[in-house]
């Protein structure tokens, strides 16, 4: 049975004006691709224009993830020799522009995380361990990241390797995060330190 004129009118302004809808009908399409490309591709995720992928094999992704444009997920190649997957982004997680997410041990991002934008996630730092002079070509130190569900990660801040982010965080913009930071925190500053709770549900 046809829509009537008005119904197909109101859906077609919805079309126009929310880019979102716009991106799901293409997203419909491409999921058959992402399926094919990551460890797992959730039902009605988005990945929006990344700007780079890499070990995409070893990267899994929950149901209703939205990545928004700029993104770069990576898996190094050091982390490719096992079964499971390195990089775990869970369910209704929301991932603003030009975030950055780059494992070589393990990252955990838990349900309904939020990420601003400009986020850095790595599990990893450079060294000179190798005696070459260009760190590119030296060993990684490497050590796991989790992020607790619900928690939201503000603007700018940098998750750096060996970090635990509890549940129901909240990460001030511009924070650099390493350590264990516990459930319910608000925590700003470079290091970021735990300045208040959050008034999260439960």
């Amino acid at each position: 049975m046809a829509l009537p004129a008005s119904e197909v009118r109101s859906q077609l302004r919805r079309i126009r004006d929310e880019p979102l809808v716009r991106q799901a009908l293409l997203g419909h399409l491409r999921q058959p691709l992402r399926r094919r490309q990551f460890a797992a591709f959730g039902h009605g995720s988005l990945l929006i224009r990344p700007s780079w992928l890499y070990g995409t094999r070893h990267i899994a992704i929950g149901h209703g993830v939205v990545v928004l444009p700029g993104a770069w997920l990576a898996v190094e190649r050091q982390a490719w020799d096992g079964a499971e997957p390195v990089l775990h982004i869970g369910d209704r997680v929301g991932i603003r522009s030009h975030c950055t997410i780059s494992a070589a041990a393990s990252i955990v991002v838990e349900d309904d995380v939020v990420f601003g934008g400009s986020v850095t996630v790595v599990d990893s730092d450079h060294t000179w361990a190798a005696g070459h002079p260009n760190v590119l070509y030296n060993p990684l130190q490497v050590a796991p990241i989790r992020i607790g569900r619900g928690s939201w990660i503000g603007d700018h801040a940098t998750v750096l390797r060996g970090s635990t982010i509890g549940e129901f965080c909240m990460i001030g913009a511009n924070s650099v995060v390493r350590g264990d930071i516990p459930d319910r925190s608000v925590a700003v500053g470079a290091p970021a330190r735990v300045v208040g709770r959050t008034d999260a549900p439960g």
